[in-house]
């Protein structure tokens, strides 16, 4: 099957081409085993936390950022970016560029195909009944401003309704991926690494927007909150990290012990300080400017980066309880698109009836639940061992919902 025909099964458990390849046994590089379920355990984790933020309850207080000043998303993306570039540098090590490149822009158009066969269907009933529920409205109130440009700009990414604005970062990143792999192989991820913390840092100062100006007072455009010059650099970083692993151990066993008691420390100085428990007086609140979500400020990028240290050096083994977890995270893409209406809906709901406290927990938790069947339902039936074609990778043990998200 080719990958562009593959949109069409993405939610369903039954693997496509762009889904024959084993997961990293794990990101250490140590152990054994076709499948490590503490990725998929991990982006399965992630999934509950975005889901639990984004429906306005007490419940999405206590799930903010509760590991620090890191949130969710940060994980999603660079995980998503480590599997990618260890998938797909398998496969340019394999079959080459041109067949790893079509494999990736392959996936990219199953993205693109699933935001916009999402985003606009709900801007359109926005449109229909926006005037008459003020939460559609409120969400998108960008786009009921100038709805027919706003709608044919969406098709280009260039109008981003809020919760609609990861999947736009994650085609144009995949989309990049191929040219990126390539210039890697060519001259090692040193100069890659360094070029996009260039990006970085220009996002930082902001000279982004000091050079395009605002294109919104032209064309009704809505890049969305992620700075692509900030997140770049995360998805570089997991690429990078992903493909290492195919050749040697991100962290080597000798420096496993000192690198994460130091990755440790950081990490529980975030925990403190973002849970109040800092005393004030070791804690400058200018600090806070540092921690930007949607620039990855300095001190975020340190804490989610010791998170990452810390994680590789431990190399933790799961309780089958995160069994569920890992299912959520072999069907990431589906899952994460499933849950936008959720959240809006549950919105809508609360917005409407403006429910108690204890309510609005139940109906967090329910949004929460009903992920589960939902990619229950994706590897339902199990799909049977299909016949490859010789030059073919085997297929997968189970099914796999992709690499990047």
């Amino acid at each position: 099957m080719r990958l562009g025909s593959s949109a069409s099964l993405i939610f369903r458990g039954h693997p496509t081409e762009c889904q024959r390849d084993d997961l990293p046994k794990n990101l250490s590089g140590s152990g054994a085993g076709a499948r490590d379920v503490r990725l998929d355990a991990l982006r399965g984790l992630f999934l509950v936390i975005m889901a639990a933020v984004h429906v306005p309850t007490p419940l999405s207080h206590l799930l903010q950022e509760p590991f620090g000043f890191t949130s969710a998303a940060e994980g999603f993306v660079f995980l998503g970016a480590c599997l990618a570039g260890y998938v797909y540098g398998k496969t340019f090590a394999k079959s080459g560029w041109a067949a790893m490149s079509r494999r990736v822009w392959g996936r990219a158009k199953v993205v693109y195909v699933m935001h916009v066969g999402l985003v606009m269907p709900m801007a359109l009933l926005a449109y229909a009944a926006g005037s008459r529920v003020a939460g559609l409205a409120n969400q998108f109130h960008d786009f009921l401003q100038h709805p027919w440009a706003s709608l044919a700009l969406m098709p280009l990414l260039l109008h981003q309704p809020p919760l609609f604005d990861i999947l736009p970062l994650y085609v144009v990143l995949l989309a990049a991926t191929p040219l990126v792999m390539r210039a890697a192989r060519r001259a090692g991820w040193t100069p890659i690494l360094c070029l996009s913390a260039i990006l970085w840092l220009a996002a930082q100062f902001k000279l982004d927007a000091r050079l395009l100006g605002d294109p919104a007072r032209w064309l009704p455009v809505r890049w969305g909150s992620f700075n692509f010059l900030a997140w770049q650099f995360l998805w570089i970083a997991g690429l990078a990290t992903g493909e290492t692993t195919l050749r040697h151990p991100i962290i080597a066993r000798r420096y496993r012990g000192v690198m994460g008691m130091s990755a440790g420390a950081i990490v529980l100085a975030g925990l403190l300080a973002r849970h109040g428990l800092w005393p004030n007086a070791w804690f400058s609140p200018d600090l806070f400017l540092w921690m930007d979500k949607w620039t990855l400020g300095p001190l975020r990028i340190l804490n989610f980066g010791a998170w990452g240290v810390f994680l590789l050096a431990w190399n933790p083994r799961p309780p089958a309880i995160f069994a569920p977890l890992a299912l959520l995270g072999r069907h990431s893409l589906a899952v994460f698109t499933f849950h936008i209406p959720l959240v809006i809906a549950a919105t809508l709901l609360l917005d409407a009836c403006h429910p108690p406290a204890a309510a609005q927990i139940v109906l967090g938790f329910f949004v929460i639940a009903l992920l589960f069947p939902w990619a229950a339902w994706q590897e339902w039936p199990p799909a049977g061992p299909a016949p490859a074609p010789e030059s073919a990778p085997a297929p997968m043990p189970a099914a796999m919902a992709g690499q990047g998200i």
